[in-house]
């Protein structure tokens, strides 16, 4: 039942060997675990979503599963539900017992431990986080339709001793389905098996699935579900809660075997042998040939009268692996013509061999496909023509002449001609033959009726390949030789690390600078001038961290809409509010000013405002300004600015900044009287000498220790050296120093004056003094909310501050809320529209 591995014939009743392979089954981490406990988190997460958000849809599918079973006979569900427990009762005992009598010790230790992670996970979920996240409707009451329907056949009474027509009247519900189907019987309330057993008994199936064969696991399925519908018909269980923790359990199941290591079950050389025998080869011999990178496992087979045979297996678990392959190119890159991860395993054989044969049909130089044949049920192999040579990585540079790149780009060119491409020109899948002679191998990825960019694609790899061997030079001399100058220029765009094999782009990261000799060296092959890399990926880190950040600033701000009324916002004096966008935009033209007087070169004032823009919206998906500064640094080098000068006229601009707003500060918090100080207050002297003193001891630490005093020497003070120049250019000049301080002023009065206008949208209230020192003690403290923009920080601190000064709270709120929206929400989209036209421009 468990191991369906375990043969009962052997290798002496045929007439091969297998040679150069251990016994037995090794222990490694598979994909196949790996992909189950990626669907099995990605479910989880479904399940946390459904449970603490969709909180309706949760408890409708409850009462549709208790409606669903609402009009079956009552004396049937309860048989039902008292076989299952009993089941649920034995199983564990069952499995237990098996496998102490097999003597699976380590596969019991391996169960034991993941159900008892499972079950203590799930006795949190279901007492602290459950009651946490999840909204109050989850809690659906037991139902009483079992009682309820008993209670209907027994209004003439029940006799307890015969359900039929002997014994007493007995008019308890409860009490009857006890006597009438004994003392154990399942009445609402009972609760077994509970989540927490599921949750062990998901966890113990999951680790067991490598040892159970497809019949087996489908069993174990079918188990959990009975198991599962019980607790559902109950009312007891919430399906969206038990999604979330039978997935959890699951996957923990995978997450131990990945840990410890699961049995290697893929086919051995006896199964490769016995295949090739059923298919009319008299094989003589088998033995493991060399996988290289890939892993795959392939053989080297003889027969009787001298054939060689290459044998290529595929299983479930290189299946599993393509697929977690395919849904990350899938989700990250577009434009590769991936076909969609989940074919099943045949058709992913059958594919590779018929574009094989099609290769082989067009005139390209591949080995001679003999066979598809099962292996297992879960594996397949392809057998080949075995050709005597070695592939690309594995071969001196000595040994790769003009002739063999000419040879192999030839071969390129008549795939090309078919409009077939490869689409993994690796180095592992270049086969140079004894002769010297190259061979294309694995069409695994290959396609026919090739898109121009699989075709570009393919000359983009196969050039990168080969100039990690013998460089740019030759490399693209014998391809634009047999290729033509025009589809070497065309596969430019995908001479990027994104568009190559990991193999190919990990080769490239060692060898710094070599991908940019490869560009020169096909623009003046090809007479292309300068060229612009294809967009290729969909998503990337940055990305997926924007979006992050931006669901991190609406979760935040969700809480802050709650408080607002929205009929005062409707009733605001809009008028008002085109000052506040005016402002709004006046902070952006302050800021370019300063970042200008901040540089001793020349910038343009239109794209610099556009590069604040952009900055901005960097700004609200990262705490700190650090997408801002990030973002300025960022175009003052694409503007030829030295990154030493750039990063020290953006320190610059950010220190005029600080010096305006603390300037300004000291003046309105003292003007303003004695409630600005329940605002804000000023650091004691004693805790400025203190974090002084803290400093300069940190600081001469690092310096007496041998590598701080190298790392001052060789990369802090050549860079402090540069921007000294650049600060010292500016210091000279009185306009650039106008420009700095000015501009640093106007971006401070400008929020200032949209904030002031905000508060009289809804008929003010207190004086511009006040207004002002509320602002500039606000926007200091929220400078260090660790969420973008400040967002909380800024709100709660200018709310306070208002309602010190003596605003109304009813005003305040809503003119804080409406300085936002003018001021942090309404530049987003503007700030990523400007971004992405100074990305275009390429400045930025």
């Amino acid at each position: 039942m468990v191991d369906q591995a375990e043969r009962n014939d052997s290798a002496e009743t045929l007439s091969f060997h297998v040679e150069g392979e251990e016994e037995g089954y090794l222990r490694n981490r598979l994909p196949s675990d790996l992909l189950r406990l990626v669907v099995a988190l990605v479910a989880g997460l479904l399940g946390f979503l459904l449970a603490s958000v969709l909180d309706n849809i949760s408890v409708g599918i409850t009462i549709e599963v208790i409606d669903a079973f609402d009009g079956l006979p009552t004396a049937m569900v309860v048989t039902t539900i008292l076989a299952v427990q009993l089941v649920a009762w034995i199983l564990p005992l069952l499995v237990v017992g098996l496998l102490l009598v097999w003597r699976r010790y380590r596969r019991l230790a391996l169960v034991l431990l993941a159900s008892a992670v499972a079950i203590g996970i799930a006795w949190g979920i279901q007492s602290e986080l459950t009651a946490r996240f999840a909204p109050p409707e989850l809690a659906v009451e037991p139902p009483s339709w079992v009682c309820e329907n008993i209670a209907a056949s027994t209004d003439q009474g029940v006799r307890a001793d015969d359900p039929g027509s002997v014994g007493d009247l007995v008019t308890d519900p409860d009490e009857a389905i006890r006597q009438v189907f004994g003392s154990h019987a399942c009445v609402p309330g009972d609760g077994f098996p509970s989540i927490v057993y599921l949750a062990g008994l998901a966890a113990a199936f999951s680790t067991l699935t490598p040892w159970l064969n497809r019949r087996w696991r489908r069993t174990g399925w079918i188990v959990l579900l009975a198991f599962l519908i019980v607790r559902l018909i109950d009312g007891l269980l919430v399906p969206v809660d038990a999604l979330l923790i039978l997935a959890l359990s699951y996957a923990i199941g995978a997450g131990v075997l990945l840990a410890f290591g699961s049995p290697d079950r893929r086919p051995k050389g006896y199964d490769i042998g016995k295949a090739l025998v059923h298919h009319g080869f008299d094989v003589v011999s088998v033995s493991p040939a060399e996988a290289g990178a890939t892993s795959t496992k392939l053989y080297s087979v003889q027969t009787a009268d001298g054939h060689a045979i290459f044998a290529k297996v595929r299983s479930a678990e290189e299946r599993a692996a393509e697929i977690l392959f395919r849904l990350y190119r899938m989700a990250r890159l577009k434009g590769f013509g991936d076909e969609r991860p989940f074919a099943s395993l045949r058709r992913e054989v059958e594919h590779e061999a018929g574009m094989s044969l099609a290769a082989s049909a067009a005139g390209v130089a591949t080995p001679q496909m003999l066979r598809v044949a099962d292996v297992t049920p879960s594996a397949m192999l392809i057998a080949y023509d075995e050709i005597d040579g070695s592939t690309l990585d594995e071969v001196d540079t000595e040994t790769i002449t003009d002739e063999v790149l000419r040879s192999t780009w030839a071969q390129v060119a008549t795939l090309h001609s078919a409009r077939m491409s490869h689409r993994h020109l690796s180095p592992a899948n270049i086969l140079l033959t004894s002769d010297g002679q190259p061979w294309l191998i694995d069409f695994g990825f290959a396609e026919i009726s090739a898109s121009d960019g699989d075709l570009n694609g393919d000359v983009a790899q196969l050039m990168a390949t080969l100039t990690l061997v013998v460089g740019p030079q030759r490399t693209v001399a014998a391809a634009v030789d047999q290729l033509g100058a025009e589809a070497v220029a065309a596969a430019a765009p995908r001479l990027q690390p994104t568009a190559l094999s990991t193999t190919t782009r990990n080769a490239f990261k060692k060898r710094k600078g070599l991908l940019k000799e490869l560009h020169r060296e096909v623009q003046e092959a090809t007479g292309l001038e300068e060229f612009e890399l294809e967009k290729l990926e969909r998503v990337n880190s940055r990305t997926v961290f924007m979006l992050l950040m931006l669901a991190l600033a609406f979760y935040v701000l969700i809480p802050q809409l709650a408080e607002v009324d929205f009929g005062e916002v409707i009733g605001a004096d809009w008028q008002w509010f085109p000052l506040v966008l005016f402002f709004s935009l006046m902070t952006y033209v302050g800021a370019a000013v300063a970042l200008m007087g901040a540089m001793p070169e020349r910038l343009r004032f239109f794209p610099t405002i556009l590069a604040q823009i952009a900055a901005s919206f960097f700004n609200r998906i990262a705490p700190a300004k650090v997408g801002g500064i990030a973002a300025n640094i960022r175009y003052l080098q694409k503007s030829g600015i030295e990154p030493a000068v750039a990063i020290a006229g953006v320190g610059l601009n950010n220190v005029a900044g600080v010096v305006v707003h603390v300037l300004l500060l000291t003046i309105f918090v003292t003007t303003a009287g004695r409630s600005a100080t329940d605002v804000f207050s000023l650091p004691s002297g004693q805790t400025v000498l203190v974090v002084l003193a803290v400093v300069l001891a940190a600081a001469g630490a690092v310096m007496l220790l041998p590598w701080g005093r190298k790392l001052w020497l060789r990369r802090v003070w050549p860079i402090l050296r540069k921007s000294v120049s650049g600060v010292t250019a500016v210091a000279v000049s009185p306009l650039k120093m106008l420009a700095l301080f000015g501009g640093a002023f106007v971006i401070t009065m400008s929020y200032v004056f949209a904030l002031w206008y905000s508060i009289a949208a809804f008929g003010g209230g207190i004086g511009f003094v006040a207004v002002t020192a509320v602002y500039l003690a606000g926007s200091a403290l929220a400078q260090v909310a660790p969420t973008p923009g400040g967002i909380g920080a800024a709100e709660a601190a200018l709310i306070a501050g208002l309602t010190t000064f003596g605003l109304d709270p009813g005003v305040a709120v809503p003119a804080v809320f409406l300085f936002r929206i003018g001021t942090f929400w309404a530049p987003i989209l503007p700030g990523y529209l400007a971004f992405k036209r100074l990305e275009r421009l390429g400045a930025l």
